[in-house]
Parts: C-alpha cells; structure tokens; sequence
C-alpha cells in the first residue's frame, strides 16, 4: 500500500497545543470549516484528580456532544489511553467525521501524545494510527512570556497546571516541548526577536503571527523524533548569530571534570535559556550523558537514542550577550592533558557532585 493511498484511507488528525486553554480553543475552532465534516474535541482535566475527565466534541456544522468519563486511575497517560484514543478510533469508524481537530489539554506534553497514538495497541492488537493518521501539530504561543517562562524556574503548579501532588514538572520545560514538537507554531504578535528565537528552537516548523485558515500535512515521526529528543544535534546548525538570538555549540573529545563541570553550571545556566546535547563526564567514562536544559532546570541521564559520536557535543539557544560564558566554563571544565592520561581507576576516589542528582532534574535556582 502506497503512502498517499494509506492516508487518503484513514482520518486526519490535526493536533493543536499550548499552556493557555482559552487561546488553544480559540485556534483550533478557527481549523473549523462550517458546514463541513470537521469536528473539535476537547478534554478538560480539571478534574482529573477525582478520576473525571469531561470531553467536548463541535461539528463544522455546529453540533455539541459532551461527555464526563470516569477514569479508575487519575493520570495524563490513562487519559490518552482509555479516552482520547478510543475517540479517534471511533471517529475514524463514522463516515460524518471527516476530520478532527484535536486541542491537547495544557498540560499534556505532544510528544507523549504522539508515542501513545503510535505506538499503544488497545486490546484488538490495533493502534489508533492504524485507523487515522496525524496531519500537523500545531502549539499556539503567548510570545511575550516566552524569554520569562524560558528563563525562570517556574513550575506547573505555580500556574495550577499540574496534575495531581507529585507533577513538579517545570513550565519552561513543558514550554520548549510543545515548540519542538510542532510542526506549526502560532505566536500572535510576536516581535522580531521572539520570532528569532521561535526560528532558533525549531528551524523546520512554520512561524504564523496571525491564525492560519487551514494547515497542510506537514507531519513526520522521525523528524519529530529527531527535534525532540535532546541528544540529538546533528540536524541543527549549531553557530547561528542574528542580532538578538543566538545559538552556539560547543565540543571536545575529552571527558568533562564532575566538579568543574558542576562549578560551571551556574554561569551557563545564567546564559542559556536552551541546552541540548551528550557529553561524557570523567567518574563515568563508560557512560554518554544527555543534557536536556531549560532555563536553570537540568536533567542528566542516558540517551533513549542511539549517539554515534563519543565526547561532547553541546548546543545552546540564548538571547543574552554574555553567551562567550558559556564556552569559557566548558572549556575550563574539561580534562587537563595530565587528567586525560591518568588511568581510568584513578577517578574512583574523586568526588562526584551528581551522584545525588543523577538521572534526576537538578534545579539550578538555589545552587
């Protein structure tokens, strides 16, 4: 079966994200063609917490249908899982339903939308994307807290944007999820250099300041793949200098020093809004490290992805001058010509500084 026959044989599917509910609603009506076989769904978690989720589907033609599902566990992936995907598989099955605009609740990350819409198989054996397809996702932006929301180390339950006590997920971070995973982003009003920076996190999507009539199929899984996972670099260019936005890399061959490496995270948190990358850290010389940076929250773990370079290989977005810093600390930070010929066991008795972090989120705000 041919591509193109696949698609025109299975629902479409455009995804819309972002953090403000009101702003998300308004975009995805406006893809809304009336008198059409388009329909709006919805889900509100509000109250997820008591196991309740409610869902609201509108026609092109301007039909309302609601409904409150009971949900036996109260979490974001039984809400994919028990819900949001048997609706589509549903809708793919009813001849009216035409194509769906589907607005993620504000707090659902995309890219945890698009793995359980691939790849999680219901009890038939059969995955919603057997049945529909993903045309674009599109995240809808309030640029002018994009720099704020990037640099701070806010949280979502400051905004009341968690799901339940123990979501101490940053917004920054949900933030650049939703900007690297779309293929379309909308950012009413934005000026030049928000628009700069959009262009710097995610060179493939189309940057709109006004709401688009319509979005063509721009989706890719291994692009999207490749966007969103952050020890992935290869594909961006990572020296780009505009007049106020930049991005850099950063490498070597050499391991990294932990406690210099440590030392130094305070000057690039105080630089970087962005960081991605691997490096290899000298306690752990058998071990390839992601960095995944937002702002001052960092998380340090393995890859979930094949790297076929070793070393370090780092890229940061930023909009401060002061980002000569950031190089200036990673190149301090690396081995010494007599560290880098010591024998590996010699590193057994340094101390290491992340051993208590380690694949955990370190929040930089307090160090």
């Amino acid at each position: 079966m041919s591509l193109s026959y696949y698609l025109a044989m299975t629902l479409p599917v455009t995804v819309v994200c972002g953090l403000n509910r009101a702003a998300t609603s308004d975009a995805g009506r406006a893809l809304l063609s009336p008198s059409s076989d388009s329909h709006l769904v919805t889900h509100c978690l509000d109250q997820i917490h008591i196991g309740l989720v409610s869902r609201t589907t509108v026609s092109g033609f301007g039909h309302i249908d609601a409904a409150l599902i009971d949900l036996a566990h109260g979490c974001v992936s039984c809400t994919l899982r028990e819900d949001v995907l048997p609706t589509l598989r549903d809708m793919a099955a009813d001849p009216k339903v035409g194509h769906v605009i589907l607005v993620l609740p504000e707090s659902v990350e995309p890219i945890g939308f698009l793995e359980s819409f691939l790849f999680y198989t219901a009890e038939d054996g059969r995955s919603a994307a057997e049945l529909c397809h993903i045309e674009a996702v599109m995240a809808v932006l309030e640029p002018a807290a994009l720099v704020t929301m990037m640099a701070n180390h806010e949280t979502l339950a400051d905004r009341g944007l968690n799901i339940g006590d123990t979501d101490n997920r940053g917004l920054g971070d949900l933030l650049v999820g939703q900007i690297e995973c779309a293929d379309v982003i909308l950012a009413p009003g934005a000026n030049p250099q928000e628009m700069r920076l959009l262009r710097l996190l995610n060179p493939d999507a189309r940057l709109h300041t006004a709401q688009p009539l319509s979005i063509p199929a721009a989706f890719n899984w291994s692009a999207t793949n490749a966007r969103t996972s952050p020890a992935l670099i290869d594909h961006l260019v990572q020296e780009c200098d505009t007049a106020d936005a930049w991005r850099m890399g950063w490498r070597s061959h050499r391991p990294l020093h932990p406690t210099r490496l440590h030392d130094a995270l305070q000057d690039i948190a105080g630089v970087a809004l962005r960081g991605r990358g691997h490096f290899q850290i000298a306690t752990r010389p058998s071990s390839l490290i992601e960095w995944d940076s937002v702002g001052r929250q960092l998380r340090l773990g393995s890859p979930d992805t094949d790297i076929p370079r070793r070393g370090a290989n780092l890229c940061f977005v930023g909009v401060s001058d002061e980002r000569d810093r950031i190089a200036a600390a990673l190149d301090a930070a690396q081995l010494t010509d007599e560290e880098h010929m010591s024998p590996a066991t010699s590193w057994a008795i340094v101390q290491d500084p992340f051993q208590d972090i380690w694949l955990n989120q370190l929040d930089l705000g307090d160090q």
